[in-house]
């Protein structure tokens, strides 16, 4: 065993203890973070403004310091963006992280050195802790996509991109050498490029284990190298890069120096290419021992799609929740989305959903919250954001020792309002998984829009090309009776006839992708890109195929 990898294990299984006993004392490890960071940043901008030097507890915090959403710290950023100091932290800034913000102007994410760090400790034992449940892991190479760690630069000379970039570019050659895929693919601008230099060199080699936050992502990597087989097993056998492709001439020239031919794999991919069923991962990576991936909120819908790529039995872990401000959680098992709070990276408050909108909301810590209740999430991090509203609700669904277990549900203030029923996406979700199964009709993608105007909901979907209209006529029926299973409301509004029936609008083929191409051009992340499922916003007409209209009688 390479003596690094011994070394690294060593110190996973040190960092573990460690976790553990943190989790045995949340109240004592979440005041130890808090207090560490009011003592490191009591010198900052933000630090004097509000009297760090007074705090002394977590209750003179909450006291000094308001509840806040990114717009309360766009002029801090804006400073650090020229390159100012101590304005947030005493740590400068190594780069920010892009995400896009409520106001259509995008947030950057300062990332500090401590940000770094943090975020690749959790990784590395989120790794530990699924490797060492699936060993067929670490005997071959490792399959995942990361953003680009430098997109731009702020006035200030500063970098903006991708964390996980950052993260790769820095971290030992050997884990680098454990992937299956060079960091110059992250450079590669056209994602349709990007998918296929990833598969192209991935099929070459034994992957044991695939992870990139988005299912959808993953997806769209297997179906990319089942659309350019041909160009794949060509470019096998030949040691070449497809010329057809996009790619920057210095990143084409790296790339290629890493391929050569291999006629010997491009028939054994020929071979798997004779059945029926195309060119499927099952048969080229047959020692894929675990897929990483979200598995909770919208983007979790897509999972069913897995097995007709991976099979029936591929174990499938969440990867954690995380956003562009913080890792939150450490999954230890397959068997669901939620995982362990991360209780000694960031500072957590919680506000019960039910409260959230009142002038004076319980605010509770970690040590304190019960299971099968939704909260709202409020951050302190090391990167300096400050009782941040990241506008995002976690359930409660287990205690590991004594910190709460937590899934990401949705984003917050998910709901839709047209004459009281007050929809719920998780209700959407929950009614079109019922109509599926019920109706025999599988969607692809969709999207629900409240129709205020119409006074009714439009459901746009990408379904069975083979769906006739009789089919789809009882899917968009099921679909509003389940909603009025689900939400009570909203059957009182149907049958007093205050909501009209919903109507169904079947897509062309390709809708969604080009909805999502349209986000990436707008500066969305393709890894991090999570379809709004719920909206008071319609779908462009001209993408329609066809108009389903639900019968008139209520549910």
């Amino acid at each position: 065993m390479d003596p690094a990898f011994q070394a690294a294990l060593a110190a996973n299984r040190n960092a573990w203890r460690l976790f553990h006993e943190q989790t045995g004392a949340p109240k004592q490890s979440q005041e130890d973070v808090l207090l560490r960071l009011i003592r490191q940043n009591q010198q900052t901008a933000f630090g004097h403004e509000h009297g760090f030097a007074s705090i002394k507890s977590i209750r003179d915090y909450r006291k000094q310091v308001r509840i806040a959403d990114y717009e309360r710290f766009r002029s801090y950023i804006d400073d650090l963006k020229t390159g100012a100091q101590n304005i947030l932290t005493d740590e400068p800034p190594l780069m920010f992280t892009m995400t896009s913000g409520s106001t259509g102007e995008p947030k950057l994410i300062p990332v500090t050195e401590s940000t770094r760090a943090s975020h690749a400790a959790l990784t590395q034992l989120w790794y530990g802790r699924a490797f060492a449940d699936h060993p067929t892991c670490a005997t071959g190479k490792v399959f995942g996509l990361v953003g680009a760690a430098e997109e731009g630069r702020t006035p200030g000379g500063i970098p903006y991109g991708a964390a996980s970039g950052l993260i790769y570019r820095s971290s030992p050659g050997w884990i680098q050498q454990a992937h299956a895929l060079p960091y110059e693919i992250a450079e590669i601008k056209d994602f349709e490029a990007k998918y296929y230099v990833a598969m192209r060199l991935g099929l070459e080699q034994n992957v044991t284990f695939l992870g990139t936050p988005n299912p959808s992502t993953i997806l769209r990597l297997v179906e990319c190298a089942n659309r350019y087989k041909q160009d794949i097993l060509k470019d096998i056998h030949d040691g070449s890069l497809a010329a057809r492709f996009d790619i920057a001439g210095d990143i084409r020239a790296a790339i290629a120096s890493r391929v050569s031919p291999n006629r010997q794999r491009a028939l054994e991919l020929e071979a798997l290419m004779r059945g029926e069923e195309g060119l499927r991962p099952k048969a080229y990576w047959p020692n894929l021992g675990l897929i990483g991936c979200w598995k909770g909120g919208s983007v979790g819908v897509r999972l069913k799609e897995f097995e007709m790529w991976f099979g029936p039995d591929m174990p499938v872990r969440d990867l954690g929740y995380m956003a562009s401000e913080a890792q939150m959680s450490l999954p230890i098992s397959d068997n669901a989305s939620a995982g362990i709070l991360a209780i000694a990276t960031n500072f957590y408050e919680f506000i019960p959903e039910s409260e959230m909108g009142s002038a004076h909301p319980v605010t509770l810590t970690a040590d304190a919250l019960e299971i099968g209740v939704d909260y709202y999430l409020i951050l302190t991090t090391a990167s300096g954001l400050y009782r941040y509203d990241i506008n995002d609700i976690v359930r409660v669904t287990d205690f590991y020792e004594k910190t709460p277990v937590i899934e990401f549900l949705r984003k917050g203030r998910d709901v839709t309002n047209i004459t009281g029923e007050k929809l719920h996406v998780n209700q959407v979700i929950q009614a079109l998984k019922q109509a599926q199964e019920t109706s025999h009709v599988s969607v692809h993608r969709f999207h629900a829009s409240a129709d205020v105007a119409q006074s009714r909901y439009v459901f746009a979907v990408e379904t069975d090309a083979a769906a006739n209209p009789q089919t789809l006529l009882g899917f968009i029926g099921e679909l509003d009776a389940q909603l009025g299973r689900l939400n009570v409301e909203y059957a009182q509004k149907r049958q007093s006839q205050r909501l009209k029936p919903p109507t169904l609008w079947v897509m062309k083929p390709g809708w969604f992708e080009r909805k999502m191409a349209a986000a990436l051009q707008r500066g969305a992340r393709d890894s991090q890109f999570k379809a709004q499922l719920l909206s008071t916003t319609l779908e462009p007409t001209e993408e329609i195929l066809s108009v389903v209209e639900a019968k008139h009688s209520a549910p």
